[in-house]
């Protein structure tokens, strides 16, 4: 019951429901289930690319080089000197090959917030799926995976209690 409450706690704070919650360990582990796990779902749809950013966390990164080795094509977008990923060059990245796009929520060293609701709306355009790291952003900045177009969502209990 503990569990169940705790589900639903954390669906109410993203928007989501309780059943669309999943608990890892944290949010390296839950970064790499999603990125991993819809890899292998993208694969099956003929899709090979995933686009993120220079800037990830590592649990990002590293995730995506191993992907590499599975066959899976990678572009990481710049991050210029606001911060910032422009929306216009993902959607200039984006081939017929592009199942999943990445991209942070907030950085976790300079604290930039990445315009996500504008990100995940491209990627819907395009029948793209989007995940957001957003480790660093649950319990700091308001958060509704329904208005802001996030499809997966990583967080971990660590940073927000």
């Amino acid at each position: 019951m503990a569990v169940e409450k705790a589900r639903q706690q954390v669906a109410d704070a993203i928007g989501a429901t309780a059943r669309e919650i999943f608990f890892t360990g944290g949010g390296s582990e839950s970064d790499n289930w999603a990125l991993k796990g819809y890899a292998k779902t993208m694969l099956k749809k003929g899709k090979n690319h995933i686009i993120s950013s220079k800037f990830e966390h590592h649990a990002i990164l590293h995730t995506l080089d191993a992907l590499k080795k599975e066959g899976i094509e990678v572009t990481l977008l710049d991050v210029h000197s606001d911060g910032l990923v422009r929306p216009e060059e993902l959607e200039a990245a984006i081939t017929d090959k592009t199942g999943l796009v990445s991209i942070m929520y907030a950085n976790n060293e300079i604290g930039t917030v990445q315009p996500i609701a504008e990100i995940g709306k491209i990627c819907h355009e395009h029948g793209i799926v989007f995940h957001t790291d957003a480790v660093q952003a649950v319990g700091n900045v308001p958060i509704d995976v329904v208005k802001e177009n996030i499809d997966m969502l990583s967080m971990s209990g660590h940073k927000f209690h």
